[in-house]
């Protein structure tokens, strides 16, 4: 039995998970790593940025990134996908607003009252966004669950 994910499970996992990892690279060659919220819809994860964070510059540099989910505490309930994405940015104005609408309702209850934050958090994230659309390459999304190593599956 492999520990690898079906792609059904991939597919629910990515749909259900809280925080994407993506990694950059920097102008120096550095990777640069950051989590951030995103939606999951028909093999794409989609993100939302600051028009002008470094993540952002990196990408217009580098469209290519390396994305993350993972979760667990225990090793036997580690579990991840990795994929190795190019992206684009969402320039459809109807499609940036349907993202903007997803993410929106699927982290409404984790956010926080931009109203009560200090003004320099109010300025910093009133700066316009831009939506990426990251798009696995094809044969580069890995995954694994040690729990569906043979003799772990029913592990407390």
């Amino acid at each position: 039995m492999g520990i690898q994910l079906t792609r059904e499970e991939v597919d629910d996992y990515l749909t259900n998970g809280h925080t994407v990892i993506l990694a950059t690279t920097r102008k120096s060659g550095e990777p640069f790593m950051t989590p951030l919220w995103y939606v999951y819809e028909n093999g794409a994860v989609y993100l939302r940025t600051r028009a002008k964070s470094g993540k952002a510059k990196h990408i217009a540099r580098d469209p290519r990134v390396c994305l993350m989910v993972e979760s667990g505490e225990r090793w036997v309930d580690l579990k991840a996908v990795i994929m190795n994405c190019d992206v684009e940015v969402v320039d459809d104005d109807a499609e940036n607003s349907r993202i903007q609408k997803m993410l929106g309702e699927k982290y409404a209850a984790f956010r926080t009252e931009i109203r009560k934050a200090p003004r320099a958090t109010k300025k910093h994230y009133a700066a316009s966004s831009v939506v990426f659309k990251c798009t696995p390459r094809q044969g580069e999304v890995r995954s694994w669950y040690n729990r569906k190593l043979r003799g772990l599956e029913k592990a407390g």
